[in-house]
This record gives C-alpha cells, structure tokens and sequence, in this order.
C-alpha cells in the first residue's frame, strides 16, 4: 500500500473544507415547494391560502432545475420550457382551461362523469414525462404595487420614462393618431390578430390608459375621463367595449384598443422572470412568451 507523504496529506486536508460545499449545495436542490416558499415570503403580499395561486401540475418537491414564467402554461411553452432546461413553470393563466383549473374535464351535468379529452391527457402525459411542475402566480403578482403587469407593458412599449408617477396605468406622450398607435402595438408586441381598435382611426392621442390582463367596466369607467384611450387586454365585449362605442357614438374623443389578455400579460411575466432572478438566483430562470393566438382572414 502507497504511503502518504506528510506534503500530499497537507494537500488532501486543505482541500476539503472546497470540496463540502460543493457536496452540500449538490444535496441541497431546492425543490419547487422551496422556490414558491421563497416567493410568498419575499412578494411583500399577505398571501391568501384560498385564492388561484396553487399547484396545479406536478410533485411540489420535486428538484428544480430550471424555472420558466410565462403568461400562459400552453403545451408550446411547455414544450419550450424543456428545451430551455426549466422543470417548474410558473404561470399567469390557467393550465387546464378554466378558473378551477382541474388536471380533467368539468362533467356538463353534476352526476355525469365528464368524457375523457385527448387535449387534457396528452398535456397531462407530457407533464409527468418530463417531471414538470406547474404553479400559478396571478393574484398575488398583480397586487404588488405598481402592477407589475402595468410596468411590464409600459417598458415593452418603450414607455417606460413616460409613465405618471402617482398612477403607472396612464401614459402622457408626444400626440399620435389612433390608427398610428394601434399599428405601433401591433409591431412592438407581435400581434398576428388578436387587436382590435374602437373609435376614429384620425383621433389625435396624447393620454393613453393601460390595462393589461382582465378588466371590469367599473375600472374602465373610471379611466375613461383621464384619457383619450384605453389600452386593455380582456374585457366583456357587451359592457366596456360597447360603452367605448357608445362614446364615440355620443360625440366624445376617445378611442379603445384591446390586444387580448395573455398577449398583455407577456411582458408582465417578464417583470416575473427578472423578479425571480434576484431572489432565486441559484437557478436558472427564463421567460417564455405566449403567441398570439389569433389570425386575421385575407
């Protein structure tokens, strides 16, 4: 058996002290329940246990490898998720294609067992071959102050500097046309369809509101008087759009451009993904944009 010299014993025992850590930081991983522990301790939000924000896929103790925040776990995300090397994918929007949420179809009828959809089960196959954790951030994101989904869209816009200070929602620029700002819109967020514009395409625009995400008329009733035009992303197609129409029918000057819900959120996830990147910094995190789902007939 070799003998170990004095020297090469020295050499062995100074080492280790670097050597544990390194050992110790391999069986530490956090797990994704580590990761959303983090976030509700650092949001700043008295976090409420009933609301959206839940799992909804996936092992919550699963070891993260990668994070992706996008505004919508669409199978395409997800799919880009894994390519990037992310497993816990933290989402604005719901999963499974309603408020509740569920891993399987909603029965029609309460008794009738609800028929098996192939949608549904391919994502759900997809998710448990690739390991994946899903959980929802949306009401609690959205109560941190200023919106982060406002700040968002104000920065992708380039908007950033002309924000007001006591309310980011409202926007004061050099004057535009409305049809001018609906085409900027559409180039800047890459919208293929989904916009669609109320008012005088020659309106003259200065004070723009934005309300990103999903949006009652009460709010938009309330903004309406501050701007020439509301910017948002889901609305009631009969109250807030029709009571955009009915302005313009009525002789006022105001405009009103949606751009649907997830395309409006996209950004705002990317305030998430920068967010997440300076209180879990040991892991990799990416923001996945989600498409705009819609196309325009020729």
């Amino acid at each position: 058996m070799k003998t170990i010299s004095r020297r090469e014993l020295l050499t062995l025992t100074t080492a280790i002290p670097f050597a544990v850590p390194a050992i110790l930081r391999s069986a530490a991983a956090l797990s994704a329940q580590d990761v959303i522990d983090r976030i509700k301790q650092k949001s700043g939000i008295e976090w409420k246990a009933d609301g959206v924000d839940t799992f909804k896929a996936g092992d919550p103790m699963t070891p993260v490898r990668g994070i992706a925040s996008s505004a919508m776990a669409t199978l395409d995300v997800l799919k880009k998720a894994v390519s990037a090397g992310a497993n816990l994918i933290i989402t604005a929007e719901p999963t499974f294609f309603s408020k509740a949420d569920t891993a399987a179809p909603a029965a029609a009828r309460r008794g009738t067992p609800a028929a098996p959809d192939a949608v549904f089960t391919a994502k759900n196959d997809f998710i448990q071959k690739n390991n994946l954790v899903v959980w929802r951030f949306s009401d609690h994101w959205r109560a941190r102050m200023p919106d982060p989904l406002v700040v968002g869209l104000s920065d992708a816009l380039g908007w950033g500097k002309l924000r007001i200070a006591d309310d980011p929602r409202r926007i004061t620029m050099t004057g535009t046309t409305l049809e001018a700002l609906a085409s900027d819109l559409k180039k800047k967020l890459n919208s293929r369809g989904g916009i669609r514009v109320i008012g005088d395409p020659r309106l003259s625009v200065s004070k723009i509101g934005l309300l990103p995400g999903t949006t009652p008329v009460q709010t938009a009733l309330s903004l309406f008087p501050l701007v020439d035009v509301v910017i948002a992303g889901e609305v009631r197609e009969w109250e807030t759009a029709e009571l955009a129409r009915d302005k313009v029918s009525a002789g006022e000057r105001k405009g009103l451009v949606l751009l649907g819900r997830v395309v409006s959120e996209n950004p705002g996830m990317n305030e998430c993904a920068k967010w997440l990147k300076t209180i879990v910094p040991e892991v990799r995190t990416t923001w996945i944009p989600v498409d705009d789902p819609y196309w325009r007939p020729s």
